[in-house]
């Protein structure tokens, strides 16, 4: 049977022929738009996620259109959902209707550089933007090619003792970790054929 074509054009076909990988209820009306489309986590990985994470209430920064947010409200979780695009948060909100968490997660339109100071939680999950499909050409990928540079943020969430996890590009340098303040757990998510992400994890501190 021939997929439907991306409403999003081309080279987003890719990210529209598995969006039921995305999000398994997606033909219940879930909503996106080109960006969402393809800086989404996948449904199963925001579930092992959201599992691998400590703590009660997690900031999930750069939220998107919410599929990580959905994944930890799923596992039992607080969440509080920040984005700097109006539009995309609305969306966010709507999915995690059609999921039947909202009620667990606090949308927040806001830079989250900056709201951060201003929130209280105990886990962070940060997936900054990768700067679309592109990232990919890329021989080594680094903090500074995330926009913003996430760095800042999650040395300072480490050191106050939280749990965070960071996504990653599967073609992120490792000689990048070591800018961080504490050991790194990697785990690495794959389809058949390759790795798609990683998530660099940091228990919180005993």
């Amino acid at each position: 049977m021939t997929s439907l074509k991306s409403p999003f054009g081309e080279r987003t076909q890719k990210y529209w022929d598995r969006r039921h990988e995305l999000f398994s209820k997606w033909d219940e009306g879930v909503e996106t738009d080109e960006v969402g489309l393809f800086s989404v986590k996948p449904e199963r990985f925001a579930l092992e996620i959201g599992n691998l994470l400590s703590g009660h209430t997690v900031l999930d920064a750069f939220c998107g259109i919410g599929g990580s947010a959905i994944g930890f409200a799923r596992c039992g979780k607080r969440v509080i959902a920040v984005d700097i695009d109006r539009d995309r948060l609305a969306m966010a909100k709507r999915n995690a209707e059609i999921y039947g968490v909202s009620q667990r997660i606090e949308f927040i339109h806001d830079d989250v550089m900056e709201a951060c100071s201003k929130l209280s939680f105990d886990a962070l999950n940060i997936d900054p933007p990768w700067g679309g499909p592109e990232y990919f050409k890329k021989a080594r990928f680094g903090w500074r090619d995330f926009s913003p540079n996430p760095l800042p943020l999650i040395q300072k969430a480490i050191s106050s003792g939280i749990a965070v996890a960071v996504g990653l590009p599967a073609n992120f340098s490792p000689d990048e970790l070591r800018e961080l303040p504490a050991e790194t757990v990697v785990r690495e998510s794959r389809d058949a054929t390759r790795v798609l992400f990683r998530t660099a994890y940091y228990p919180p501190a005993n």
